[in-house]
């Protein structure tokens, strides 16, 4: 599914969502939440996927979405009408509106005011349009004046845009068709989602985490506050003195009723079983991306499928949080009867001490000590696992804990020593790449030299 965003609308508890599709759910009992329209598709011009979308935004009965845009996409602002299905009246009909394409442009966040509809669009900074029935999307004005606009919220007269490494801009939207820059300020990460209340930015700023902005003064926002995030901060949402943050590895929700020292109420992580029949790891993280509220109820926009969560913040309770890369703890080749060790990392992000018991392997090549542990709401412990090879052939384990963290009772890791192929400790072989642009790349040209490889993929 790759659920984008979600976003809640109080008016009638209706909860959007971007993803492969659009989708439009009743929200009313948000333990029943029932879809009204899904599975709707964009028609674009010379795209013969019907893509879903990213961000999306709305004015009435009217939600606008748009697409980045990537490699097997163009980029596209458009949006549905919210019509009644004449089938079931309990059900939507939406009709999709006009397309609009612009040479160069990628759209990215969005968010409506005053009749106006406000985009950022990456390196071309911040886009004002209007929409009537009759001439369909028109730019009106436009400030280029930024770095890298991924979201936008408006309030009044003023726009507050997360552009990227360059933190947040604070501009004047008083006169749509010139808007004009009053301030800006760092968070540190690439600055992402945001959200307002009162005087108050809540940035979702990356590896940066949560990152708090005063934004009283226009001309000088401030950041007054930050907390990391064991993930990437994606986007944020408030409700009720509470901020709530996708933070790629989990959802987590922060108690703001200080807004410059957020207090961790608690997080969820999401799994997902791995497709492949014959993959013996155990379920993985399934990445959250989208977050919206309503008082007490947290609705998350997961890689997978939409999830709601009731928050009881008097509740105090242990957190375990393991490093990603217990999916698969590479070794290395390792010589017959050496070893070699890797250190696992297990945090208590919660708010009462975790116990840590019943650490074991199930192949006698693999050890781990401490087997038990005690930490502290806050605190950290790191375990220690050993491979003692046999022979040269692969050898696999499983690491398995137990604790009393009510959400992971029992965690599995997956162990590999001497893996073939590929892999931690080995050489790169000889690798030919065809470029995106035409060109060519091959590994020759890295010798000698450290090379980052890193995987995308495009959606």
């Amino acid at each position: 599914m790759h659920t984008d965003e979600v976003r809640y609308r109080a008016s009638d508890s209706r909860l959007f969502q971007c993803s492969y599709t659009f989708g439009v759910m009743d929200a009313r009992d948000p333990e029943k939440i029932v879809y009204l329209a899904q599975d709707l598709k964009h028609v674009i011009p010379g795209d013969a996927r019907t893509p879903g979308c990213i961000h999306l935004a709305w004015n009435g009965d009217e939600v606008y979405t748009v697409h980045r845009g990537n490699v097997d996409n163009p980029a596209f602002l458009s949006g549905w009408e919210l019509k009644p299905d004449p089938a079931d009246p309990a059900k939507l009909k939406p009709v999709q509106l006009p397309v609009l394409q612009e040479p160069g442009v990628s759209y990215e966040g969005i968010d409506t005011a005053n009749g106006y509809i406000y985009v950022a669009e990456r390196q071309n900074g911040l886009a004002i349009y209007q929409r009537n029935a009759r001439t369909g999307f028109q730019k009106i004005g436009s400030l280029s004046d930024l770095s890298n606009s991924w979201g936008v919220r408006v309030r009044g007269t003023t726009a507050f845009v997360s552009d990227g490494l360059a933190g947040i801009a604070v501009v004047n939207v008083a006169d749509p068709k010139r808007p004009a820059l009053l301030g800006k300020v760092k968070t540190g990460g690439q600055a992402r989602g945001l959200a307002l209340q009162g005087d108050i930015a809540y940035v979702a700023a990356g590896s940066a985490g949560l990152v708090v902005v005063d934004i009283s003064v226009p001309a000088t926002p401030r950041v007054i506050g930050q907390v990391p995030t064991p993930g990437t901060a994606v986007r944020v949402d408030y409700s009720a003195g509470r901020v709530y943050v996708a933070a790629w590895n989990d959802a987590r929700v922060y108690d703001v009723s200080t807004p410059a020292t957020p207090r961790f109420i608690g997080a969820a992580r999401m799994t997902q079983v791995l497709g492949e029949a014959n993959d013996p790891r155990p379920p993985t993280t399934s990445r959250t991306l989208g977050i919206a509220a309503s008082g007490d109820v947290m609705f998350v926009g997961n890689w997978h499928n939409v999830y709601s969560y009731r928050v009881h913040p008097d509740r105090a309770a242990p957190g375990l949080v393991l490093p990603e890369e217990i999916n698969l703890v590479d070794f290395g080749p390792v010589e017959s009867g050496k070893s070699a060790s890797v250190p696992i990392e297990v945090t208590n992000q919660g708010t009462a001490p975790l116990a840590v018991f019943n650490v074991a392997t199930d192949n006698p090549q693999f050890t781990v000590e401490p087997r038990q542990a005690r930490i502290p709401a806050g605190g950290k412990a790191t375990l220690s696992v050993t491979y003692t090879a046999a022979g040269s052939a692969k050898a696999t384990g499983f690491l398995t804990m137990q604790s009393d963290d009510p959400d992971n009772a029992t965690r599995v890791g997956y162990l590999v020593g001497n893996q073939p192929g590929l892999g931690v400790g080995k050489p790169l072989p000889e690798t030919n790449v065809a470029l995106v642009d035409g060109g060519q790349w091959s590994s020759k040209e890295a010798k000698g030299q450290v090379t980052l490889l890193a995987y995308f993929a495009t959606f």
